[in-house]
Formats: structure tokens, C-alpha cells, sequence
């Protein structure tokens, strides 16, 4: 067993009817393989009970911790707040919307350990792919494809170690989005695509920045 440290990341709006399974399985999956591991759960300002069945994991398990945001912000502000706090040798990204799938995880887990896809040799956009108005959301379309389901992220350096997983919540004034009815992929249901804030770190990821 690899004695590398793994953070997966499981972003979540509105999923409280799901969360415990998913989480479970995580557990699972991780305890098979490394001893060293954690599951970070980011509430992104759900209105269900997502927060309270949250904290009850991380009050039943040591390895889960949480995070909530305050109003619902995205996918984009995750990564990026993900990439600055949470510094494990590897951490894997879930994109909140697809189901879970273990296989994917085992996958990017071992292509972290023998590094034979580096994360930064992954297909990266063509920066004139975006030259054209006409071609913007037809580039930003197959770069979003490239992020589903779960993703090696790579995090930015570290400041303050102790900063690791939890930090207060931002202040944003984006209103809270209502929960969208028929949402039931995955954790529970991020929004994904296409978001300002969203592409802007999407941009960042897919080209490594």
C-alpha cells in the first residue's frame, strides 16, 4: 500500500439523499488505496439538509472533513479554492454533476503513482480555439468535457500549512440559485457549464496555470 497522501474532493449541492452513499464508498475506495487519506465535502450553499448530514460524517469519520460555502458559487470557485488549501500528493477533483464512479479514481490514482500521464501532459485547448465569438462555446464545450467526472488537480504552492482543508467561508453576493428539480447524477448537482467564474478557473485547469 502506498504511503502517498490522497485528498478526494466531493463537491455537492442539494445531495443529502446521496452524500452518505457516496461518501461510503469513497471511504472504501481510498482505505484500498492508501493509509493515508481524507475526503473533503464542499457544501456549495445547498438549501437542503446537505450540510447537516455532511457534518454528521465528519463527526462519524476522522478522515472526512467540511467545508461549506456560504451561497451557491460553482464549480470554477471550488477548484481554485481546492488548488490553494489542500496540499496531499494527489488529490482527485469529482466534478459534482456524474455519477461515481470507483474505476475512474482507481485509474487516476495509479496514473498519479507511475506518472506515465503527467498532469501537465494532459490535452491542453488551443488558446486560438477561443480567437472567434462564433467558436467560444464550441471550444469551451469540448474543454469542459475534458474535466467530468473525477480529475487529478494539481494544487497551487503552499503558504500556511495549517490552512490545508479549512478556512473560512467567502463572501459573495451572488444570490443563491433555487435547487433545480430532476437533479439526480452524481453527489448532488453543481452547476457546470456555462458559468463566468466557471470558465475562468475551468481555463486555468485545463491549460495548468
Amino acid at each position: 500500500m502506498s504511503n502517498r497522501s490522497l485528498t478526494i474532493v466531493l463537491p455537492v449541492y442539494n445531495g443529502e439523499s446521496r452524500l452518505t452513499t457516496c461518501v461510503s464508498q469513497m471511504l472504501d475506495l481510498a482505505s484500498d488505496l492508501t493509509a493515508n487519506f481524507s475526503i473533503l465535502i464542499v457544501d456549495d450553499g445547498s438549501t437542503d439538509d446537505t450540510s447537516a448530514v455532511a457534518q454528521e460524517l465528519s463527526a462519524r469519520y476522522p478522515q472526512v472533513t467540511v467545508r461549506r460555502q456560504r451561497q451557491r458559487s460553482g464549480l470554477g470557485p471550488i477548484i481554485s479554492m481546492v488548488r490553494r488549501r489542500v496540499s496531499s500528493d494527489v488529490v482527485i477533483v469529482h466534478d459534482g454533476v456524474t455519477p461515481i464512479d470507483s474505476v475512474q479514481v482507481r485509474r487516476l490514482w495509479r496514473q498519479s503513482d507511475s506518472q506515465a500521464t503527467p498532469v501537465a501532459a494532459r490535452p491542453k485547448c488551443d488558446i486560438s480555439e477561443l480567437a472567434g465569438i462564433r467558436e467560444t462555446h464550441t471550444a469551451m464545450a469540448t474543454a469542459h468535457e475534458r474535466v467530468m467526472g473525477f480529475q487529478l488537480l494539481e494544487p497551487l504552492p503552499q503558504v500556511d500549512a495549517d490552512t490545508r482543508t479549512e478556512a473560512p467561508a467567502p463572501t459573495t453576493t451572488r444570490p443563491a440559485n433555487k435547487p433545480r428539480s430532476g437533479d439526480h447524477a452524481g453527489v448532488g448537482h453543481i452547476p457546470h457549464f456555462p458559468r463566468p467564474n466557471f470558465l475562468s478557473a475551468l481555463a486555468e485547469f485545463t491549460l495548468g496555470e
